[in-house]
């Protein structure tokens, strides 16, 4: 099977360099162990992969991120999930807005802002690695750009 999907990486300004925002999933048996992991989520069949990213990080994370400060940066990778589970993914990185995070507590059961250099090292799955190696130079970019 191959799933629509989004992936969104969001990032707060801090004096010593941006901290990304990284949910943790608690185990899920036959699914996936427990893990630190970004915003993510499949692409609803009337949606397109920014409106779906949007929708995702209000469920998420309780954050209402304007569509026009949401950077694509991978169109499509594909993805191995596990056996029989295909992601197509579309990877969007923004500035988180400002707000409290509200996480879905049925996906997650906690939230950490990370440094950007330590992201790697709560990732996972190789796919988070991948996908963070892409995002983490728009994440700095747009952590130095001035704030408007």
């Amino acid at each position: 099977m191959i799933r629509p999907s989004i992936e969104c990486w969001l990032a707060r300004r801090d004096p010593a360099g941006a901290l990304v925002l990284l949910l943790h999933a608690p185990n899920a048996p036959g699914k996936h162990p427990p893990l630190w992991q970004p915003v993510s989520g499949g692409i609803e069949p009337d949606e397109d992969a920014r409106a779906a990213c949007r929708r995702e990080v209000r469920e998420e994370a309780g954050l209402d991120v304007p569509a026009d400060d949401l950077v694509c940066v991978i169109d499509q990778i594909t993805i191995d999930a596990r056996p029989g589970l295909r992601l197509d993914k579309a990877v969007f990185a923004a500035i988180a807005p400002e707000g409290e995070i509200r996480i879905d507590v049925r996906e997650h059961d906690g939230h950490d802002w990370v440094p950007a250099d330590a992201v790697a090292g709560q990732l996972l799955w190789e796919s988070h690695r991948t996908t963070w190696a892409r995002v983490a130079p728009v994440i700095a970019q747009l952590a130095a750009a001035p704030v408007e």
